[in-house]
């Protein structure tokens, strides 16, 4: 009984560790973006049906009345597909940076599981910042890591082809490409961009405009200014969400010469981009909420303003565990925002 009940708990901790690996506080930035770019779509797809009373119709408003019948017709089927991919993508990035700093050793130390308890400096007597576990630097084995984020990104693949054959919209095989080697390319390879402080640039393109557009275009068939405006805020709040993992990470980094944006600028600097980057999130999200919800969708985007001021005020104490859940809950605050927005706004 106690042999079978070490293996139980043995394979419960490896399946934990696995789903740690997964970095699930990042998981965020990839579902909002197209959440986000879903309801932008949404938004185009219902002005569609709109035409002034005419008799006879306009042919203009008959096809757009038989467009708009055939985009609804197969919207949930390519929303769910564009989650999987998202999702999936995310997690193989995941993996693959794990395999990648694990054989490089960027992740070396990283093998205590994160517990409650703020662990102290002795000599400094400040609390060390929490560092979630690492797959290879606990002892898996690099092929299996490689091997799951293979797996993850092969998931992402089959889901996003589907996607694309039920859209017609073939030009975002090429999107998917790009993102598949802009994933592996992040540490990856010779020269990773991730360690050239190019990370944040990164996760703009690909989580913000091209998560989102790439969402709006195969729902829609087509992008607009607002599907633009949301991108670029989403993008703004995946960089967030990295700048503050890379605060963490800083002194860790510096020692391994990985040389993140947040290496690069020192720690003042970067907490001064990061609040550069909270306060244009902020400005354009009161430019797209007034448009799509005036008054009252004003009023729920500043009820949420205390999240990345205490992000903020969070990362300058060192107190980064917060801080990157208030990041996360930002990303899915603003889609959560934009989508009630289409809805409500909408009525």
């Amino acid at each position: 009984m106690t042999e079978r009940a070490n293996t139980q708990n043995t394979m419960a901790a490896d399946w934990k560790l696995w789903i740690a690996g997964t970095r699930p506080r990042t998981l965020p930035a990839s579902i909002a973006p197209v959440a986000a770019g879903a309801a932008c779509a949404w938004a185009h797809i219902r002005a569609l049906g709109v035409c002034t009373e005419q008799y006879p119709e306009p042919t203009v408003c008959t096809a757009n009345r038989a467009l708009q019948s055939a985009l609804i017709g197969r919207f949930w089927p390519v929303v769910v597909l564009c989650a999987i991919v998202a999702l999936a993508l995310q997690i193989a990035v995941n993996y693959a940076n794990d395999y990648s700093d694990g054989i490089r050793g960027t992740d070396d130390g990283r093998n205590v599981p994160d517990s409650d308890d703020e662990p102290f400096d002795a000599l400094l007597g400040e609390p060390r910042p929490r560092k979630p576990q690492r797959l290879v630097a606990s002892g898996v084995p690099a092929k299996r890591v490689l091997a799951a984020a293979g797996i993850a990104a092969g998931v992402a693949c089959v889901a996003g082809l589907a996607a694309i054959v039920v859209s017609h919209a073939w030009w975002l095989l090429a999107v998917g490409v790009a993102s598949l080697i802009a994933g592996w390319f992040y540490t990856g390879g010779k020269h990773p961009y991730g360690y050239a402080g190019f990370g944040e640039l990164g996760v703009f393109l690909f989580f913000g405009l091209a998560a989102v557009l790439g969402t709006q275009y195969a729902l829609a068939g087509t992008i607009d200014l607002t599907g633009i405006l949301v991108a670029v805020c989403c993008g703004l709040n995946a960089m967030m969400l990295l700048m503050v993992n890379n605060l963490r990470d800083i002194d860790e980094d510096q020692r391994h010469g990985k040389r993140t944006l947040a290496v690069r600028l020192g720690e003042g600097n970067s907490r001064t981009v990061l609040a550069a980057c909270v306060g244009a999130e902020l400005l354009v999200s009161i430019v797209i909420v007034s448009a799509l919800w005036p008054g009252w969708g004003v009023l729920l985007m500043i009820s949420g303003i205390a999240v990345p001021l205490r992000m903020m005020r969070s990362a300058a104490r060192h107190e980064f565990r917060g801080a990157l859940m208030d990041a996360g809950y930002q990303t899915l605050f603003f889609a959560a925002l934009i989508v009630l927005c289409v809805i409500v706004g909408g009525l």
